[in-house]
């Protein structure tokens, strides 16, 4: 993987062995660091995994639920927005 890149792996569905020796399974997630190095990903039997990479964002990551904000006070205000219905309503049946 490039050098600086977050990277994660999903396992949608199945298992797979990480870089010889971690064992993940359906809907776990492994975060796989910033080291520029290679991965070695071997399925144990059918498997579906997605594998993500991005530009670290550098700044805090908070989370709560389906809410992904910078701090506390985000996440606060992000719950109250959609209790409010602030984020629109969907129909009922």
């Amino acid at each position: 993987m490039p050098v600086g890149r977050t990277v994660a792996l999903v396992v949608l569905n199945g298992q797979v062995r990480v870089n010889g020796d971690e064992s993940v399974g359906t809907a776990q997630v492994v975060m796989l660091g910033q080291a520029g190095s290679e991965i070695h990903i071997d399925a144990i039997g059918d498997a579906t995994v997605l594998l993500l990479s991005g530009k670290p964002i550098d700044e805090p990551v908070v989370a709560y639920g389906p809410f992904v904000m910078n701090s506390d006070d985000e996440i606060h205000q992000a719950v109250r927005d959609f209790n409010s219905g602030r984020f629109g309503t969907t129909p009922t049946a």
